[in-house]
C-alpha cells in the first residue's frame, strides 16, 4: 500500500476546497473571481418604443376632431299640424320625453320664443337652410330669447337656424341662446339676435360649436344704468368652456368689447380650424376680446374692426393667448393683435405659446409677418364661409409636417396637401389649398 504523507494529504484537501469554492461561485453568481465573470441577473422586461427609421419624417399626433355621427330617427315630431306636438316646449314638457329623446322640427319656419330646455335631448331640424326656429317674424321685435338651456341639462341643437331672439329683461344676455348646461351646436346658424351682451349666444356652462356659424348679431348695451355691458356681439362666454371646431363667427357687432367673441376671466376657450371675420366692436377686440384663456389652432382672424386696441384680438389684463398655425391679418384699429396693461404691478395680457403664426403687422411675436394674400370671406366649400389662400400666399406650405396636426381644414378638405415642399406641406390658417384650386 502506498503511503501518503500528511503534507501531501493537506495539499490535496486544499486543492479540493478551491475547486468546490469555484463551483459554488459559478452556480450561485455570488462573489467575484479573477478568472470567472458572474452572469448578472436579468432585469424585468420593459416595454420598448419602436422608432421610425432616421430617414423617415416623424408622423405627428393628430388633433382629434369629432366625426359627424349618423343621424338616428326622431322620437318626436314638431310642426304646425299633423305631428306629435305643435311646439318644442310641449314636446320637452311631455312626460314621455325622456333622456336621449330626439325632437325633430319639420316646419320650414317655426316661430316660438322662450323655449326652456330642461332635459337631456337633441332638438334638430332638417338643415340650417331648411329649418328656421325664430322668436319672432321680425328682427328686434321678440319679447324673449329663442332657447334657454338650464343648469344640469345636456342638449344638442343641430341642423337649424336660430334667429330673431331678444331677452325679456334688458340687462340679460343671450338673444339667441343662453346656456347654463352642456350644449352642443352642430351644423347650425345663429343669426340676427339682439341682447345687452352675448347677443348670439351667452354661455355660463359648457358650449361647443361644430360646423356652425354665428353671424349678424348685435350686443346693443341697452340696459339699466350699471348693466349696459354690450360685449360679445356673437358669443360671450362668462365662465366654463367654449370650443369652436370648423366654425365661423362673422359680421357681429358689439357696442362694448369683443365684436365677435368675448371670453371672460372664468372661461377657457379653444378654437380649431375656425374663422373670425368682419366683426366690429366699439371697445377693444374687434374680433376677439380675451380676459380668460384662449387657444387657437389653424384659425384665420381677418377683417375685424375696433376703434380701440386689437382689431383682430385683444388680450386684456389676466388674459392669456396660446396660438399655433394661425393667421391674424387685415384687421383695423390698434394692431392686428394687442396685449393690454402696462406690464408693471398692474399686470398685462399674457402671450403664451406662439408657433408657426403669420400676423401681418408682426404683433404678438409671430414667426411670419406680411400680407397672407387672403381671398374674401365666401363659400369655398364645406358648411361655413372661409378665406381662401390666393396664389403666392406665404401661408402656403409654411408648416413642417411634425407641426401639422389636423387631418382636414375647416371645410373638411384634406390636410396636408403639398404644393411646394414635402418638408413643409401644411398651410397656415383655417384653409388648406388643394391641388385642384
Amino acid at each position: 500500500m502506498t503511503k501518503i504523507s500528511f503534507s501531501s494529504l493537506h495539499l490535496i484537501l486544499c486543492r479540493l476546497a478551491v475547486s468546490l469554492a469555484t463551483l459554488l461561485i459559478a452556480t450561485t453568481g455570488c462573489g467575484t473571481s479573477p478568472s470567472l465573470t458572474a452572469t448578472p441577473a436579468l432585469p424585468a422586461p420593459t416595454p420598448t418604443l419602436t422608432s421610425l427609421p432616421p430617414t423617415e419624417t416623424p408622423v405627428p399626433t393628430a388633433t382629434p376632431i369629432p366625426p359627424t355621427p349618423t343621424p338616428l330617427p326622431p322620437t318626436d315630431l314638431v310642426c304646425s299640424a299633423g305631428c306629435d306636438f305643435t311646439t318644442i316646449q310641449a314636446a320637452l314638457d311631455n312626460a314621455s320625453t325622456t333622456d336621449g329623446a330626439i325632437i325633430e322640427v319639420t316646419d320650414p319656419v317655426h316661430t316660438e320664443a322662450g323655449i326652456v330646455v330642461h332635459k337631456n335631448v337633441t332638438i334638430r331640424g332638417l338643415g340650417a337652410d331648411r329649418t328656421i326656429v325664430q322668436a319672432h317674424e321680425t328682427p328686434g321685435e321678440a319679447s324673449e330669447r329663442v332657447f334657454l338651456v338650464e343648469e344640469g341639462a345636456t342638449a344638442i341643437l343641430e341642423r337649424m337656424t336660430i334667429r330673431h331672439g331678444h331677452p325679456s329683461t334688458q340687462e340679460e344676455g343671450g338673444g339667441g341662446i343662453k346656456n347654463y348646461g352642456t350644449l352642443t351646436l352642430a351644423h347650425c346658424v345663429v343669426s340676427d339676435n339682439v341682447a345687452n351682451d352675448g347677443a348670439g349666444i351667452y354661455n355660463n356652462g359648457t358650449l361647443t360649436l361644430l360646423h356652425s356659424t354665428v353671424r349678424d348679431n348685435l350686443a346693443d348695451a341697452i340696459a339699466p344704468a350699471g348693466f349696459e355691458c354690450g360685449s360679445g356681439g356673437g358669443i360671450k362666454s362668462v365662465k366654463g368652456t367654449l370650443t369652436l371646431i370648423n366654425s365661423t363667427i362673422h359680421s357681429n357687432e358689439a357696442q362694448g368689447k369683443g365684436g365677435g367673441v368675448h371670453i371672460s376671466c372664468a372661461c377657457t376657450a379653444v378654437f380649431t380650424n375656425s374663422t373670425i371675420s368682419g366683426n366690429k366692436a366699439a371697445g377693444s377686440g374687434g374680433g376677439i376680446h380675451v380676459k380668460g384663456v384662449l387657444e387657437l389652432v389653424n384659425c384665420t382672424i381677418s377683417k375685424n374692426v375696433t376703434s380701440e386696441k386689437g382689431g383682430g384680438i385683444f388680450v386684456g389684463i389676466g388674459g392669456r393667448l396660446d396660438y399655433t398655425n394661425t393667421i391674424i391679418a387685415n384687421n383695423v384699429g390698434g394692431g392686428n393683435c394687442a396685449l393690454g396693461g402696462q406690464g408693471d404691478y398692474r399686470g398685462e395680457g399674457v402671450l403664451g405659446i406662439s408657433s408657426n403664426n403669420l400676423v401681418k403687422d408682426n404683433t404678438c411675436s409671430p414667426d411670419y409677418a406680411g400680407d397672407p394674400l387672403l381671398g374674401p370671406l365666401t363659400d369655398n366649400g364645406g358648411d361655413t364661409l372661409t378665406h381662401a389662400l390666393l396664389p403666392g400666399s406665404p401661408a402656403i406650405d409654411a408648416i413642417s409636417v411634425i407641426s401639422c396636426t389636423l387631418p382636414t381644414d375647416q371645410r373638411g378638405a384634406p390636410r396636408p396637401v403639398t404644393q411646394t415642399s414635402p418638408a413643409t406641406p401644411c398651410d397656415i390658417g383655417a384653409y388648406e389649398l388643394q391641388a385642384d384650386e
